[in-house]
């Protein structure tokens, strides 16, 4: 079995973010992944370049970014200073490095990111997120031939406004967001009744349990896959759907780390059997107790045999 290649780097510790967003949301990750049974290697990156920010930013709101100082000014309590711009672009070139190895190399690679990039849009920033780390790996591969068609799925427990903003009217990218219920959680948009052709919105009942979020992936996912036929398939990798991860409004009864293994799985399995490149992107997950035990779980999807059926669903008889 070959080892994945997860990228990250310590320079991401460097941003502090703000509570809970924090660096130690990477570091029990690796730490967990290490004493683990993934058969895995960490791989620095590169940061990503202005000219690859400007496949999905426009230039005047990197500038800002970078500058920084008038937006400490307007949004105080954004957690941005002199060192956000360097490190959310190596924060992106993680992405774009398991972009390119998945493609490459054939198999899953995930990105360990901060700052998250799901709620930045072209000239926006929200949700302490102000580089679209997957947004700008997925243009990357189009603008470079390496994929024609992509798909993005998200799984995090807040909507992907800014991913949406962003390929809203690329026709070579289709999106597919799971998440909380659009009027009860930031960014309060994804709503299922504005759902397209090529943009599909699942809102997750508030207190959904394992068995109905394993259910409703497997029903929704596969089948857009198959619509669409990506070549290219780039996974939101939320973890704030778990039960203990309340600090964003987020509320779930999904107890069991084995859910995001399934999860996981789903994907694996499908993107094999279409012949798809698949990578993941690290976005929410807070609780920081058993955030390595989720991650690892959704990455152990990915390792194990790719052939076979989709998983079962969960048997709720076993959650406490």
């Amino acid at each position: 079995m070959r080892h994945m290649d997860i990228f990250y780097s310590e320079e991401l510790l460097r941003f502090a973010g703000k509570f809970p967003d924090t660096p130690d949301r990477l570091r029990v990750i690796v730490e967990f992944l290490k004493q683990s049974g993934l058969k895995h290697k960490l791989v620095e990156p590169e940061p990503a370049t202005r000219k690859d920010l400007e496949l999905v930013h426009d230039p005047k709101y990197l500038d800002e970014i970078r500058q920084y100082r008038r937006i400490n000014m307007y949004f105080p309590d954004e957690p941005i200073n002199w060192e956000t711009y360097d490190i959310a672009s190596l924060s992106a070139g993680a992405a774009i490095g398991a972009a390119e190895q998945c493609i490459k190399g054939g198999q899953f690679a995930f990105a360990l990111t901060r700052p998250r990039g799901n709620h930045a849009g072209r000239d926006f920033f929200g949700g302490f997120a102000y580089i679209n780390n997957i947004a700008v790996a997925v243009a990357k591969m189009l603008a470079e031939g390496k994929a024609k068609k992509a798909m993005i799925v998200n799984f995090d427990a807040h909507f992907c406004n800014g991913t949406n903003n962003i390929f809203l009217n690329d026709g070579r990218v289709y999106l597919l967001s799971i998440h909380q219920h659009a009027d009860s959680v930031y960014p309060y948009l994804g709503r299922e009744k504005d759902s397209t052709t090529r943009t599909k919105y699942y809102e997750n009942p508030l207190w959904v349990t394992d068995k109905e979020f394993v259910d409703r992936f497997r029903e929704v996912v596969p089948a857009f896959i198959d619509e669409v036929g990506p070549d290219l398939i780039a996974v939101s990798a939320g973890f704030n759907t778990y039960y203990k991860d309340m600090f964003f409004g987020t509320v779930s009864k999904i107890k069991l780390p084995r859910t995001y293994h399934k999860i996981g799985r789903v994907l694996a399995l499908k993107a094999n059997e279409i012949g798809a490149n698949i990578f993941g992107v690290l976005e929410g997950g807070y609780w920081t107790e058993d955030l390595g035990e989720l991650v690892y779980n959704f990455l152990m999807g990915f390792q194990e045999d790719r052939r076979g059926r989709l998983p079962d669903v969960v048997d709720e008889a076993h959650v406490k």
